[in-house]
């Protein structure tokens, strides 16, 4: 887990396999950033640019900036997890150009 949080081992998401690459966001045009995938274990998305990045658990036509999950820039990040398993499309829109890293672990 990104946060390491005490107490929480007994709820870490197990997977064998796992996708790791980053996107590049056009200023304001969203982006599909990971497929639907009911075999979805875990995914985390990490902002290490400098300007916001909005996720979007939707396909990229309902991304709108500011509305959604904002990633904030420096290392703004968000963990798809057992305790919250979502499987469906993962979209992306910021203002401005910019590189979002993701990691997709499945069973």
């Amino acid at each position: 887990m990104l946060n390491n949080l005490p107490g929480l081992s007994s709820t870490l998401s197990k997977f064998s396999k796992s996708t790791n690459k980053k996107i590049d966001l056009i200023a304001n045009s969203a982006s599909e950033v990971i497929s639907s995938n009911p075999k979805r274990m875990y995914a985390a998305f990490i902002n290490n640019g400098e300007a916001d990045i909005t996720l979007v658990l939707e396909d990229k036509s309902k991304a709108v900036i500011n509305e959604g999950i904002i990633l904030k820039g420096h290392g703004g990040s968000y963990e798809i997890t057992l305790l919250n398993l979502y499987t469906g499309k993962v979209s992306a829109i910021s203002a401005l150009p910019i590189q979002l890293s993701f990691v997709e672990g499945v069973e």
